[in-house]
């Protein structure tokens, strides 16, 4: 109970939030309004304004806790979209030490044949032997997707005191296993849309879902509120394609599909350039050197020499000015694509269905498997919008309309943006608040 004396003190549990600035600055806006102590895996560099704790995850030794969690990793329940499960956890394991892969991908394996899944919710109460952090301080917890510290999670939701989860990105409902079914007084999430992917793909409750709002399209209202930085930066003209996956396999593929943007932009309107984005989160940036080799394409080189992943607030910005002041935006499925429909230029996502890749269809490192996933498909990939580009023949008839009838094409960007009205992260953390403020707590397990 919070006294007049005491504010609200907030638990928030975290992992993967190294690169993203909006999570940060999310916390901010929350710890404006309370206490908040973040529990993560790992300390991180970057000061947060107002935060009044970091706690690493306190692990205990239990053996029922580490027999529980390899059974659970073997055999977890998954989502019913659940394609786009192993293509995520095989994206995931591509790059690690070859040991380690061979036996993620035994464990992927095994998964793929089980007829059979066991819940989360059936597994937490075994798990909780598995913790000692301490907690016992917290009001109300909020999980941020993605939830990764099962033993941790155990706990929180034993101890009486209210928990919801806020789903991070438009992704995760049909990706996660880790989404409980039980003991969760909220799912927050972007938008309605994504509220029924969380009932169809995870078998929650409508009931349980509380719209309030993208954190991660949070900056992109800030910087169209702000005139100063809308001042275009790129003083010639262009098209600006941004980079989708961040593994080198799928990457090499996006290379060639990037390739024939080029050869059929240079068709069309050989005085534009194409302008490349890698994607941020790309370890490996040397495979963009290929690209040099077209005249007409300059890479964005945005990261600077030794930045970690996550960038600065006036690199956000750069990135949304450069989108702006495109001629067009090209992607193959990106949140930047989605980002890009707010502004009032034509957005083509290119789909082909008929572009030989190098690498055989039935792989799941295909590109096709990266363009189609859930997600995609069900946002981005619209019938009926000419904007959606599925052979490599319709590629530059599509361009010269996005270029020469930008207004015909820009039906589709209403129709994306429309899914998701733009908030402030104060807005967003006020909402949150409000709910986890009112509910009761109840008796610890």
């Amino acid at each position: 109970m919070t006294t007049a004396n005491r504010r609200f003190t907030l638990g928030i549990s975290v992992e993967h939030f190294d690169f993203r600035v909006d999570v940060h600055r999310f916390i901010e806006a929350l710890s404006a309004q309370a206490d908040v102590v973040v529990f993560t895996d790992r300390p991180f560099a970057q000061p947060i304004r107002g935060l009044k704790e970091v706690r690493l995850y306190r692990h205990r030794r239990s053996l029922m806790a580490s027999l529980v969690s390899r059974l659970f990793l073997l055999a977890r329940r998954l989502p019913k979209s659940r394609n786009n499960f192993f293509i995520t956890e095989f994206f995931k394991i591509a790059g690690l030490p070859k040991a380690q892969k061979q036996r993620a991908e035994l464990y992927l394996k095994i998964r793929r044949i089980l007829p059979f899944g066991l819940s989360v919710d059936a597994v937490l109460p075994w798990l909780r032997g598995g913790d000692a952090t301490e907690m016992g301080d917290i009001d109300a917890f909020l999980h941020i997707t993605q939830i990764g510290d099962l033993p941790f999670v155990s706990r929180a939701l034993a101890s009486g005191k209210p928990n919801a989860a806020y789903i991070y990105s438009w992704d995760h409902p049909c990706k996660h296993t880790t989404i409980p079914r039980h003991g969760m007084k909220a799912y927050f999430t972007w938008n309605s849309r994504l509220s029924e992917d969380m009932v169809e793909l995870q078998g929650l409750r409508m009931e349980q879902m509380q719209v309030v709002g993208a954190t991660q399209l949070a900056p992109l209202k800030q910087y169209l509120e702000t005139p100063a930085a809308r001042q275009r930066l790129v003083p010639f003209d262009y098209v600006y394609f941004g980079c989708g996956p961040a593994q080198d396999d799928l990457s090499r593929q996006e290379i060639m599909v990037a390739q024939k943007l080029a050869q059929a932009l240079r068709s069309v309107a050989p005085e534009l350039v194409l302008l490349v984005r890698p994607h941020p989160n790309h370890a490996n940036w040397d495979g963009y050197e290929a690209l040099k080799r077209e005249p007409n394409v300059q890479l964005d080189w945005f990261r600077q020499e030794g930045q970690g992943r996550m960038l600065s607030p006036a690199q956000v910005f750069e990135k949304f000015n450069k989108v702006e002041h495109a001629r067009a935006f090209v992607h193959l499925g990106t949140t930047l694509g989605w980002e890009a429909c707010y502004f009032n230029h034509p957005v083509l996502f290119l789909a082909f269905k008929d572009m030989d890749m190098g690498v055989p269809r039935g792989s799941i490192l295909h590109l096709d498997n990266f363009i189609h996933q859930y997600h995609c498909d069900r946002y981005l990939i619209l019938d009926g919008y000419p904007n959606v580009v599925r052979q490599t023949a319709a590629l530059a008839p599509a361009l010269a309309k996005a270029l020469s009838e930008p207004s015909t094409m820009l039906a589709y960007n209403r129709k994306v943006a429309d899914e998701t009205p733009l908030r402030s992260l104060e807005a967003i953390a006020d909402d949150m608040l409000r709910f986890l403020k009112q509910l009761p707590a109840g008796q610890a397990k």
